[in-house]
């Protein structure tokens, strides 16, 4: 064969894989990043017994935004006979130190790095409580398994403990804490699984800030929107202990985010009589990809799940009150409306908070001190509509839960009625849809 000949069939084969390429990345464009980030965490997200996602090796690798890395593990507590409805949250801020810890570039940190918990609820008959608990670095938070234990000064800590289900028996995981004030034993499981194979997914990604801070991203995981709740919590002011056997939620949620920059507004409830469970998520700042409902229901006996999205013109919401809270320097809203719609369904939601909330402070470092985050424990009826007869498919109601986070005012005294008129209820809304 000739120089010309082999450089012929060479060219052939050249040109034949370039083609092949390019029709195969015709045929699979490169997913976008948060179809990438879901590729990469499906299977620490999907069922939740997998290792804290914020130590997993993307994030590990070093980005700006190290510092901002943060993650929580969300547990909602509401006994069935109302003795007592409440949350415990567990966060990983910082995971690995690359603010400084609690003492170098402590006035950046979001919140300080390491274990942090808050603890927030109410007993029937007396305030509401809202206790947040820092516990620093150099803690045991697992890689691989969703584990976690913390220890602070006289008997403070916090313990998480996933045991895999055996012979047909779900996944439990086991929450135990003291933060001084209370102490709490709790198994927790998922409820309502016979939603569980209908869900693809139970999580959204997004950012809030684009191309300002384009690598900043969150992602917001209702896993487990239903759980089944069997323990206790312990006053240890008067040693009583109220034993609890109820329903609750759980959601995990992390990323790159710098949350001071905005805030969020959610609330969800189940409702174990009609099988529906119902949970709402928005981001003040720019998130309207993190703007959603979900509602799970029985149509007919058969379970169907919904999505709402505000960027699809599905989902609209407004705080129809809001009071001044002295504490906090902030204004809160005392109710919410949300209502959900699409071609088959039209999900109608209201949110009575009232004074059932607390809000949660903390001047553990600078930003946490400037911020609030109102803790809340409403009670929510709504009802599921077939949008085109109006015909009522189901009805919910019960206690539920929720939270609404924003910067504190750096006023001592309430602004003016116009202050509360032009930005609050025009900034925390959205339009109904059509």
């Amino acid at each position: 064969m000739t120089k010309r000949s082999v450089f012929k069939v060479l060219s052939l084969v050249v040109a034949t894989l370039i083609l092949a390429a390019s029709g195969a990345y015709a045929m699979s464009p490169k997913p976008t990043w948060p179809e990438q980030h879901t590729i990469d965490y499906n299977h620490v997200m999907r069922d939740g017994l997998g290792g804290w996602n914020i130590l997993q090796d993307d994030y590990r690798k070093f980005n700006a935004l190290d510092g901002f890395s943060l993650e929580w593990d969300y547990y909602s507590f509401h006994d069935d006979d109302g003795k007592f409805t409440g949350v415990v949250g567990i966060v990983v801020a910082d995971p690995e130190g690359k603010l400084g810890g609690n003492e170098t570039f402590s006035a950046l940190n979001l919140m300080p790095s390491g274990v942090n918990f808050a603890l927030y609820g109410q007993f029937p008959g007396k305030e509401p409580v809202a206790i947040y608990t820092p516990l620093g670095l150099g803690h045991e938070v697992g890689v691989n398994e969703r584990s976690l234990y913390a220890e602070g000064e006289d008997g403070v800590f916090i313990e998480e403990i996933p045991v895999p289900g055996e012979n047909g028996e779900p996944d439990v995981m086991i929450i135990r804490g003291n933060n001084g004030a209370y102490a709490w034993d709790f198994s927790v499981n998922q409820g309502f699984t016979d939603y569980a194979p209908l869900k693809p997914e139970t999580w959204v990604v997004g950012n809030d800030t684009d191309a300002l801070l384009p690598d900043e991203h969150w992602t917001v995981n209702m896993l487990w929107p239903t759980t089944e709740v069997h323990g206790s919590i312990t006053d240890l002011s008067t040693g009583e202990t109220t034993e609890i056997n109820g329903h609750g939620y759980r959601e995990n949620s992390f990323g790159r985010w710098a949350f001071v920059l905005g805030g969020w507004d959610f609330a969800f409830m189940s409702d174990p009589d009609t099988h529906v469970q119902w949970a709402f998520q928005t981001y003040h700042f720019n998130t309207e990809n993190l703007d959603y409902v979900d509602v799970d229901f029985l149509d007919n006996g058969n379970p169907v799940v919904q999505r709402f999205h505000a960027e699809d013109g599905e989902l609209g919401w407004v705080h129809g009150d809001w009071q001044w809270d002295a504490e906090a320097r902030q204004y809160l809203p005392t109710d919410l409306t949300v209502v959900g719609k699409n071609d088959q369904y039209t999900v109608e939601a209201y949110v009575n908070i009232g004074s059932n909330y607390a809000p949660m402070l903390s001047d553990v470092t600078f930003i946490v001190e400037t911020y609030c985050i109102f803790a809340q424990m409403p009670w929510i009826t709504g009802v599921v509509k077939r949008t085109e007869t109006g015909e009522v498919v189901a009805t919910f109601e019960g206690q539920g839960g929720g939270e609404f986070s924003v910067m504190r005012s750096f006023c001592a005294n309430e602004p003016s009625l116009d202050v509360k008129k032009n930005i609050f209820t025009s900034t925390f809304s959205h339009p109904m849809p059509e």
